[in-house]
């Protein structure tokens, strides 16, 4: 019993990290959630290298929904939360919030596998403060089970270390792209500019 309670464990905190990173991602591009001086900082900062952010954003939530949808799989022949505690998990299910973003999860699954073109919009997935509060209530019914078997407890803050390195990315793209702006005035109004002081006198 404690290695399968072990192995939701690690996918529980494997996909609140990926959750973090997806969210960072996504949201730091809202007027709602930073003002829209930072949003637009943030929006640039991602169009230096839009096709990398583009496939990291769709990676890190295709990673964090399947791992999540893996916890809570119906099928007879599939091991999850079910089959190490029914009680805690009907309880789970039978939240509305909870059922909610499941539901959400699934068609977002669903939709990643069918259509791999297709974008996946942020309110598809659901609010931040509704996913939050999802995670807030897994980790929770996680602890339940771990309490009743073992007496033990999991923190998961040590996910949130992700968030401070997207935020450090995003710095470092930001002072990289003035660098190398600066490096190409020097180069081409400058350097190779026959009127320089140096070709005149």
């Amino acid at each position: 019993m404690k290695e399968q309670i072990d192995y939701f464990r690690g996918s529980i905190f494997e996909a609140k990290s990926a959750y973090n990173a997806w969210k960072m991602i996504v949201f730091s591009c809202w007027y709602a959630y930073v003002g829209e001086d930072l949003a637009e900082k943030y929006v640039k900062v991602q169009q230096y290298h839009k096709d990398f952010f583009g496939l990291a954003e769709r990676s890190f939530l295709f990673h964090w929904v399947i791992l999540v949808l893996h916890c809570f799989d119906d099928r007879k022949d599939v091991f999850s939360l079910k089959k190490v505690a029914s009680k805690n998990y009907n309880a789970f299910i039978k939240d509305t919030g909870n059922a909610k973003v499941l539901k959400n999860l699934k068609n977002v699954r669903n939709t990643l596998l069918a259509h791999r073109s297709k974008t996946i919009k942020s309110k598809e997935v659901g609010s931040v403060e509704e996913l939050d509060t999802f995670w807030k209530n897994l980790e929770n019914f996680y602890n339940t089970i771990c309490h009743d078997f073992d007496k033990s407890k999991t923190l998961f803050n040590n996910t949130e270390n992700v968030k401070h390195d997207i935020e450090n990315l995003f710095y470092n793209l930001e002072r990289g792209e003035n660098v190398r702006k600066n490096e190409i005035d020097i180069e081409w109004l400058w350097r190779k500019n026959p009127k320089r002081i140096s070709n005149i006198l």
